[in-house]
């Protein structure tokens, strides 16, 4: 079961993408991890570890693909004019609707497990054109 926390229209989930060679599978978050429970504001202001922030504007995002390291806070904020989704390409384990990602909504995903982990906005694109990015996480 995923953990989903959210404030009115804006929704967080917060969880963990594995993989190595083989497609990055994602693992929910312990029932009682305190970051389970926040909202996706009190989770970008509180989490203590490495944080990363990617702007999903109308057709693009900023920075489009990124590394980081495990444990690290991926946030994305929608700052376009119109409704965004952000979906895994292979898996549907983590990811964000549009009605729950409209303008001026934040969604984050803890990534604590290296392998690369493609993404795309349906709206805007297709797995591998148009918004579309890319999340790299290397051993902390």
């Amino acid at each position: 079961m995923l953990r989903t926390a959210g404030v009115g229209a804006a929704a967080a989930v917060v969880l963990a993408a594995c993989g190595n060679d083989s497609p990055p599978e994602a693992r929910p978050v312990v029932v009682g991890d305190p970051w389970a429970a926040m909202t996706p504001e009190e989770l970008v202001a509180e989490y203590p570890g490495p944080r990363v922030d990617i702007i999903s504007r109308d057709n693009t995002f900023q920075p489009q693909d990124v590394e980081v390291a495990a444990g690290t806070l991926v946030v994305w904020t929608n700052r376009g004019r119109n409704e965004h989704d952000i979906l895994p390409v292979e898996g549907d384990a983590w990811g964000v609707e549009p009605e729950d990602f409209p303008p001026g909504a934040v969604y984050a995903v803890l990534f604590d497990e290296p392998g690369t982990v493609p993404y795309f906005c349906s709206i805007h694109g297709t797995h591998d054109i148009g918004m579309v990015g890319s999340i790299t996480v290397t051993p902390a």
